[in-house]
């Protein structure tokens, strides 16, 4: 079956932080991120405990050359968004609701908003987890919320939450995020437990602080429709 053209908000250009990839590990294959430790390290966390989501994944990219492993997304509807090398779109490898979690010094890491302690988090305290997620825009003034999607080589839309729920509903909205990134705007991610969290700069460096939790019914872009006909 031909791979599904995903026709939501993709990644463009991410972090290698902030995505997963099905990598090869003592033979067999896996679930893999990068997990920034500090400023000057990081380090490969991975788990063999997904293969079904390794399956959908390799699916998309075997469709398109003769390896499999690579890079994917889950955004906040646990949509599976697949790039391809030398192709433009992303491609929908289906829904996965299995809960990713990596082994770290003793602990569990995952998107959860907990510390590595299991503590809820609460806005404004630091993001410890994992950066794998799904990159929005604050606009700058912060009264709404916008990504891009390229239409075509040539053609870059801006989609603006304001379009979906109204200024006032994206205007509230986007005050839990001007709260912690202020009226600059800025990027910040929500990942597949729809969890926000965004880079801020602190005293020369990058520390990620938490935004807090995208609730069931929160004024919010729609869950995108896949349609299993697009071209």
């Amino acid at each position: 079956m031909k791979p599904i053209v995903f026709p939501g908000n993709c990644p463009r250009l991410a972090p290698r932080e902030a995505k997963y990839s099905v990598r090869w590990r003592d033979g067999r294959q896996v679930v893999a991120l990068m997990y920034r430790v500090n400023q000057a390290e990081y380090e490969i966390l991975s788990t063999d405990r997904h293969p079904e989501l390794i399956r959908m994944v390799n699916t998309v990219k075997e469709h398109f050359a003769d390896n499999s492993s690579g890079a994917f997304y889950i955004n906040e509807w646990r949509q599976v968004l697949v790039p391809v090398i030398g192709q433009r779109d992303y491609y929908y490898a289906g829904e996965y609701m299995g809960n990713l979690e990596f082994d770290f010094e003793g602990k569990k890491l995952s998107g959860r908003p907990v510390s590595p302690d299991g503590v809820p988090l609460k806005p404004g305290d630091c993001w410890e987890g994992p950066h794998p997620g799904i990159p929005y825009k604050l606009m700058a003034g912060g009264r709404d919320i916008y990504f891009k999607v390229k239409v075509s080589s040539t053609r870059i839309r801006t989609v603006r939450l304001s379009g979906f729920v109204g200024p006032e509903a994206a205007k509230e909205m986007a005050s839990r995020v001007r709260a912690i990134r202020d009226e600059r705007g800025g990027r910040f991610y929500v990942n597949e437990w729809r969890a926000m969290f965004t880079p801020v700069s602190t005293a020369g460096s990058i520390a990620y602080i938490y935004i807090g939790q995208l609730e069931e019914g929160a004024p919010w872009f729609p869950k995108p429709i896949v349609n299993a006909t697009n071209d």
